[in-house]
Order: structure tokens, then sequence, then C-alpha cells
């Protein structure tokens, strides 16, 4: 498996030369193939940052992951195909100020003189279109808008703007980052007892049209229409839930395992 054949199952080949339009697309069509999620965390399996190994699991094996494996997967493959990438480590906010590491990995890509956010792995909220970094206007990406804001310590704030109000997704600067530095936050967000992939289900997929996410007990459906959301109630309709509306290949025993664990203890707490 090599990063050609990754652009090949995105229907892609390498550009001439490249442009806003591949940009575009490549981000686009990687979030409707591939879902973000975060079972290999819940399940302790090994996750490896190496080229290969994401390769592996993500695209040809057709598992998805998070940030530190896709976004790792756009850098790589974009470089080949001619962008001026760098990478950039983020602060994950969720509207929620508090002091938290720099665990998220995104993609900065100049083009033509112009900075552009790309982002393929933050889940639901990630935009589905490249944004650019100098626009302080909203910006459309799919049936969504984002916002990107400097504040007054000069970082960099990517808001999503939601019916309910702004939302604030994280922050981040310009500083050097190297795989040493996502080594160590990828190690935080899957082994740090208090990490958030460590005690939460989160299982996603979108399109331009819609989203499909799976936040521990609710299997939740945003499009431009509005959002439906409907308890995972039993392992079986996790099972049903993980293989047909995200296509994951997975068996009856895991997802016991995940509903036992992560799901049931939510549901018990609801009851009166």
């Amino acid at each position: 498996m090599t990063l050609l054949n990754y652009l090949t199952t995105l229907g892609l080949s390498q550009p001439k030369a490249p442009s806003l339009d591949f940009l575009s697309t490549f981000t686009e069509r990687h979030l409707e193939r591939f879902s973000f999620n975060n079972l290999a965390v819940l399940l302790h399996q090994e996750i490896s940052l190496q080229s290969q190994a994401i390769l592996h699991k993500v695209v040809q094996q057709g598992l998805g992951g998070y940030c530190f494996e896709h976004n790792k997967l756009a850098y790589e493959a974009l470089s080949l195909c001619g962008f001026e990438v760098r990478l950039v480590l983020a602060r994950v906010i969720n509207n929620d100020e508090r002091p938290v590491p720099r665990t998220h990995r995104i993609t900065l890509v100049k083009l033509a003189g112009e900075h552009y956010l790309v982002d393929i792995g933050f889940g639901a909220a990630c935009p589905i279109k490249p944004l650019a970094l100098a626009n302080r206007l909203p910006q459309q990406a799919g049936f969504e808008r984002y916002q990107v804001v400097q504040n007054n310590q000069q970082e960099y704030e990517l808001w999503q703007l939601r019916e309910n109000g702004p939302f604030l997704l994280y922050r981040f600067d310009l500083a050097h980052y190297s795989d040493a530095d996502c080594e160590m936050g990828h190690f935080y967000s899957h082994k740090h007892p208090h990490a958030a992939f460590v005690n939460n289900l989160v299982v996603s997929q979108k399109s331009a049209r819609e989203t499909y996410v799976i936040t521990n007990e609710r299997l939740t459906h945003h499009s431009a229409s509005g959002r439906e959301s409907r308890l995972i109630a039993s392992s079986e309709a996790l099972f049903e839930a993980l293989t047909q509306v995200f296509n994951l290949s997975s068996e009856q025993e895991v997802c016991e395992f995940l509903f036992s664990h992560y799901l049931a203890p939510r549901l018990d707490n609801m009851q009166p």
C-alpha cells in the first residue's frame, strides 16, 4: 500500500500542479470515505503512527482512526502532490476553557501565497473544505459554517457557527512542530486515564450534505434540515450502527465489550 494507492482509493491521481480545487476535492472525498473513530483506543490495541501502519489500518483495512492517523495521511499525500504543507498542533477546547495539552494534529497548506487550514481528523466537526487562514469572515463548508479568529495572544481559533451560537473547536499557533511532538500528544490521547478518547466512544463520518456521529450511547444525524438523535440501547444496535451506518468491519463480541463498558453505564444513569 502506497500513498498513490491511497489517492486512487479517493478517485484521485497526482495533480499536474497544486490547486485549491484539488485540495477541496481531496478533503471532501477522504471525509466521505474514511470514518473518524477511537475504537482501537478503547480496545487497547497498539496504534502506530508509522506511515505504512496508517495506510494499512485506515486505507487498506478501512478501519478509520483519529487525528494523528488521518492528518498524517493528509500531510504526506499533499506533500507528494507538490503542496507546501506544515504540521501544526492544536489545543482542543470544545467550548470549555480549561488547561489542556496540544493533542490535535492539523495541516496548514500554503497555496498561491495564501494559507489554508486542512483538517480531516476532527470527527463530526471537521470542516469538509479547506479554510482560508487570513479570512476573518464566516466560511461555508458543506452545510456548515466556520470562522477563523486571531485572538490577542496571536493564536488562531477555529469556531463552528452553530444555530445556538459560536462554538470554539480548537486553538493553535504557528510554532514549529515535529513528529516527536505528535508522538507525545498521541501517547496522551490514547493512554492517559483522563483523556477523552480513553473514556468515550466516538465514531463519525460526513459528507457535504450530512454527518453521522456516535457519541457514547447516542447516534446522531446532522444535515442542513436539522438533527435527529436516538439511543443505542443494546450491543446489537451498536453492531448495526458500526457495520451499516459507518461500514466498519466489526464483531458482535467487540460490540458487547464496548456496550457493556462505555454505553451501558451511561444508559443506567439515565434511568429514573
